[in-house]
Parts: structure tokens; sequence; C-alpha cells
């Protein structure tokens, strides 16, 4: 997978800052006030729902059965992504999918999902990967460094563990691949757009997390 790896050590500068995050120190520590937690996880439900009609774009832009089961395999993720420890922070305080599908996103997440939609509509599947994947690898990276100094039995270590177990991982290396395949034999002009569409994903994750912690 030399081509994604390319592309996310070309944007680990930004990735290293979600490290340093308060967000991200606080749920690590278990510090982090509940209600910017649960306010994390409105705007995080409200952005899944967009992520969700992404992948949709991609599936009708498909051209291949298999492509089309391969996209749909992601939506069937992010759905299963919503555990029982995040449901359960929006439930207790009468938070259900349907009353926060009627919410007003916040600007940063309104911006972050409207550029993924913007590249659904003007691109094809390459394109709307690079947009994508960063929320899901750097998921996948960020809780697995954070696990080893998090606080075991903590009230965030639910969620943490969400992002840091076997199934997780392999879902992100199914992706990884299946995003190399489709980003095979493009010419530097074309992978150049691709490497910046990602680190400009990457930097809406970072500005999503400034959101959160603002509150």
């Amino acid at each position: 997978m030399e081509f994604i790896k390319k592309v996310i050590n070309d944007s680990m500068d930004i990735w290293e800052k979600y490290l340093a995050h308060p967000f991200i120190t606080g749920l690590r520590d278990g510090t982090l006030d509940e209600d910017k937690f649960v306010g994390y996880l409105v705007e995080d439900t409200i952005y899944l729902r967009e992520y969700a009609r992404v992948y949709a774009a991609a599936m009708y832009k498909s051209h291949s059965m298999e492509d089309i089961r391969t996209y749909y395999s992601v939506l069937a993720f992010v759905n299963d992504s919503e555990g029982s420890d995040r449901l359960r922070w929006l439930s207790e305080r009468g938070l259900s999918s349907e009353l926060i599908d009627t919410f007003e996103p916040k600007k940063a997440n309104r911006e972050y999902f409207g550029f993924m939609l913007d590249i659904a509509e003007k691109y094809d599947a390459p394109e709307i990967l690079m947009a994508v994947l960063p929320c899901m690898f750097s998921y996948a990276y960020i809780f697995r460094v954070i696990e080893k100094d998090s606080v075991k039995g903590g009230k965030y270590s639910e969620f943490i563990a969400g992002y840091t177990s076997q199934h997780y991982y392999d879902e992100c290396v199914t992706w990884a691949r299946f995003a190399e395949e489709k980003c095979r034999g493009f010419d530097d002009e074309r992978k150049a757009r691709l490497r910046e569409i990602f680190r400009q994903s990457s930097e809406f994750e970072l500005a999503f997390w400034d959101m959160a912690w603002e509150g």
C-alpha cells in the first residue's frame, strides 16, 4: 500500500496535533467535561449521517457490482460504529437519533461534511475515498496511541476501546487496500490532487476537534 502510506505520511504533521489536542488528552485521562463529550457525540451523529451520504454517492457513481458491495459494507460499518456506549451517553440525556436529525450542525461540522459532499459531486471514487478516509484512519491511529496511557475503567474507556478493537483495525486495512487499488496507475498530477484532498480532510478533522473542545 505504497501510495496510501505516502498519503498518510504527508498529513502526519496534522495527525500529531490530534494527539496533543486537549479534547483527546481529556478522553485519555478521563478529565474531559461530560457536556463537551455529549456535544461531540451529537455533532458526530450528524456527521456520520452525512458521511454515509458521501459513500452513497460513491455507490451511485460505481459501475461495478463488486465496488457497490464494497461501499455498501462501509455503510453497515458506519452504522455499527455507533456502539452501545455512545448510545448510552445520548439516551441518558434524552437524545435520540430522530431528535438529533432535527438539530442544525455547527459551522465546523457543516463545512467538513460540505467539503466531502462537494468532492463526491465533482469527482470519482479515488477523490471521494481521499475525502472520507482520514476520519476512519485517524481514529484508529489516535485511539491506539492514547489507549496505552488512558485511565483503565475510566468513563471514556469504552468509547476509546471501540476504536482500538481488532475489528476496527481490520476494516481500516481493508479500506486502505481498496483505496490503493482505486488509485493505482495515476499520473503525478492526479496523485498530487488526491494527496491534497486527504490533507484538506485531515485539516477538517482538526477543526472538528477544536469545535468539540469549544463546546
